[in-house]
């Protein structure tokens, strides 16, 4: 999905800035990856310091903690007033939308896939036709993309962020952690094992 968000909606080019929200969630992490791959400076956005840190540690130029700092000025500071390009966002949180929204350059793109932070987010629709801000949907993928991300994998260009490796049979232990946000990267469960 990371290359229909960066390459099919938004068209990401050499030297844009893009932000990633959730930048160690499994989708965020690709997106980080992917943008670097073709060329862009890269963002990660987090909510604990030390995810800020792995996703620089996986290729994005900065980060900053959304939970603690204030996300739209980071993102302007960071460049020269000038705001991202491109903003990865699947959370749909309403106490973070704004932030992301705002990071936006004028004629920005924000590209969203998902919604697992609530789905229903205040619209500053000023902003939106102001800064002629575009806003883009993306559910799914296509065959294209998904080549692309596989080629990707096998040149060893993006790769998983795992946290921790599981058997199968501790799936219940596994879904306990996750649920309880107690990871950064994924939890890989290995069938055969324990």
């Amino acid at each position: 999905m990371a290359f229909n968000l960066l390459t099919g909606k938004t068209q990401v080019q050499a030297g844009e800035w893009v932000l990633v929200m959730g930048a160690t969630g499994a989708l965020g992490s690709c997106c980080v990856q992917v943008a670097k791959m073709f060329g862009a400076r890269v963002i990660a956005a987090a909510g604990a310091d030390e995810r800020v840190e792995l996703a620089k540690q996986s290729g994005a130029d900065f980060g900053v903690n959304y939970r603690t700092q204030d996300l739209a000025k980071e993102v302007m500071q960071l460049t020269d007033g000038d705001g991202a390009d491109i903003v990865c966002e699947s959370i749909a949180d309403p106490t973070l939308w704004p932030g992301a929204f705002n990071s936006l350059a004028i004629g920005g793109r924000m590209v969203t896939a998902g919604a697992h932070g609530g789905g229903n987010v205040m619209l500053d629709a000023r902003r939106l036709y102001l800064r002629r801000i575009s806003i883009l949907g993306a559910a799914g993928t296509n065959p294209p993309d998904v080549e692309q991300a596989l080629e990707a994998a096998r040149a060893e260009k993006i790769r998983a962020i795992p946290h921790r490796k599981m058997a199968l049979s501790q799936a219940p232990e596994a879904h306990r952690i996750v649920e309880n946000n107690q990871i950064i990267g994924k939890i890989i469960l290995e069938p055969g094992k324990g």
